[in-house]
């Protein structure tokens, strides 16, 4: 009797640690991004500036007039709960014609790092041992590789790749709510069309968005396992864990953050909450996720030493440890001093010894306090941008602004600040929802603590290795969007998409 009162009182300040360490860190990133420049109403264009005043004016109204108040609450949202399939299927539909036009409009060629995949594809000229330096990015040029050889190799056709990647997340990050609770569905889809309605990274055909079926399929993989009865069924869900867990691994290595949030929770509640264990469910469903991703990674490593495709320098590869001294200095992104100092040294045990000693010298330069100041603007660096760091790292779009759509997300573009308001708005109504997380069901306890260790998890890691810029936020999304469509649901579960 006193071991399981121990057992349900070590679970509950687990639970409750998990759910503190989360609403502060909510806060702080909500109140970076109420802070941030993009939140400047000053600098929109004055017909936005109108179109402001006048929802501003709505919004009054509605507040002000019992009848008008009545009217919505009586007439327009019931009937916005009867279509509301129809209405978010239009909205979709839609959605995928202005992303194809917007594709078809601002396609160009990206700098950076993705110019440097991409260009290898393309003409064979990446930047001079890139993917020595960076092997890392080897999968997502053999992913490009393939794709040019079987619909095309040109930037157009990398883009229609990251939209259809962006998309499909999306869609297996709404499915995996309809898993979950079919009211959260419809709750995760609004959020998810209105998030993508401001998202410009379709044009970036990089590791950020190509991940996200990934992730969201190795979730989905995850729910299937746990919730069939079905020995069969588990299985299949175990090997969608195995597969996609590793291949989203292989093309992101931070994304596995989300599949070891997913262990600490099943050993949280295995060690302190489950009464009966069904050994052979367990050892089935670890044989085949574990030995699947063994394959997965077997077949990877196979093809990496029999391909004569690119040719890398295993010695000239950038150590964690590099990524570690970049994350705490300047503003904790990318530091080319540094880089070049490191990728200078000829041994990896070179490499590592200095990135080391940056690391302690920082440290000590900092102090403790120090480091904690530079931690919270670090943090504000990483969540507060809502258009997910667009143009933040520099122009990697020379091209000028030609077009309608091109004037919102160009860097000369007239309207790019209006696109930067917009977006920061959407962040702003995702975090506000996280931040005020209504209470949900007991059954849906576990997912959610699954997906705030991961978010916890995500930003710990943005926090100590190089981030700065909030782009690295992109393949936390499924994420993000789930938790935010779950709290939303249970928030207006009387009232707005679940029936009475």
């Amino acid at each position: 009797m006193e071991k399981n009162k121990i057992k349900v009182s070590t679970f509950n300040f687990l639970k409750k640690a998990i759910n503190v360490v989360f609403l502060i860190w909510m806060i702080l990133t909500f109140i970076g991004s109420i802070r941030s420049t993009h939140l400047n109403i000053t600098a929109v264009s004055p017909k936005l500036f109108t179109l402001i005043s006048l929802l501003a004016i709505c919004i009054f109204i509605y507040f002000v007039s019992n009848n008008i108040k009545s009217f919505i609450k009586n007439k327009v949202i019931p009937v916005a709960l009867k279509y509301k399939l129809t209405l978010l299927s239009i909205w979709s539909l839609l959605l995928i014609i202005g992303q194809i036009i917007f594709i078809a409009q601002t396609t160009t060629t990206i700098g950076f790092d993705v110019g440097g995949v991409v260009g290898e594809v393309l003409y064979g000229n990446a930047m001079p041992n890139y993917f020595s330096y960076n092997p890392n990015n080897l999968p997502l040029l053999f992913l490009e590789y393939f794709w040019g050889n079987h619909f095309g190799a040109s930037w157009l056709s990398f883009n229609i790749m990251s939209l259809l990647s962006t998309d499909f997340g999306f869609m297996i990050t709404i499915l995996s709510a309809r898993y979950i609770n079919k009211n959260s569905m419809y709750t995760t889809w609004l959020l998810s069309l209105l998030l993508l309605n401001c998202f410009p990274y379709i044009i970036v055909p990089y590791t950020d968005t190509l991940v996200l079926p990934l992730i969201s399929l190795s979730f989905l993989g995850y729910l299937i396992a746990k919730k069939s009865n079905n020995l069969y069924i588990k299985l299949l869900g175990s090997l969608l864990i195995g597969i996609f867990g590793t291949l989203s691994f292989l093309l992101k290595p931070s994304s596995v953050i989300f599949i070891i949030a997913i262990i600490l929770v099943e050993i949280f509640y295995l060690l302190f909450k489950s009464k009966t264990v069904k050994v052979l469910y367990i050892i089935s469903i670890l044989l085949v996720s574990f030995g699947s991703a063994f394959v997965v990674k077997q077949i990877y490593n196979s093809y990496l030493h029999d391909q004569q495709y690119i040719k890398v320098n295993p010695s000239m590869k950038k150590p964690p440890e590099l990524f570690l001294a970049m994350g705490m200095v300047g503003n904790g992104g990318y530091n080319p001093p540094l880089t070049d100092e490191i990728n200078s040294l000829k041994t990896q045990h070179e490499k590592k010894s200095v990135a080391i000693k940056h690391i302690k010298d920082t440290l000590h330069n900092y102090g403790p306090f120090g480091y904690l100041q530079f931690a919270l603007k670090k943090n504000t660096n990483n969540t507060s941008n809502g258009a997910f760091g667009w143009l933040q790292e520099g122009n990697f779009i020379l091209a000028p602004a030609t077009n309608r759509l091109q004037q919102l997300v160009y860097p000369n573009g007239s309207h790019l600040l209006d696109y930067f308001f917009i977006s920061q708005i959407v962040w702003i109504i995702l975090l506000v929802i996280l931040t005020l997380g209504y209470k949900s069901p007991q059954k849906l306890e576990s997912i959610i603590m699954i997906l705030k260790l991961s978010i916890i998890g995500s930003l710990m890691y943005l926090l100590l290795f190089e981030g700065g810029r909030s782009r690295y936020l992109i393949q936390f999304l499924p994420q993000i969007i789930l938790l935010s469509g779950i709290y939303l649901n249970a928030y207006f579960t009387d009232n707005m998409f679940a029936k009475k």
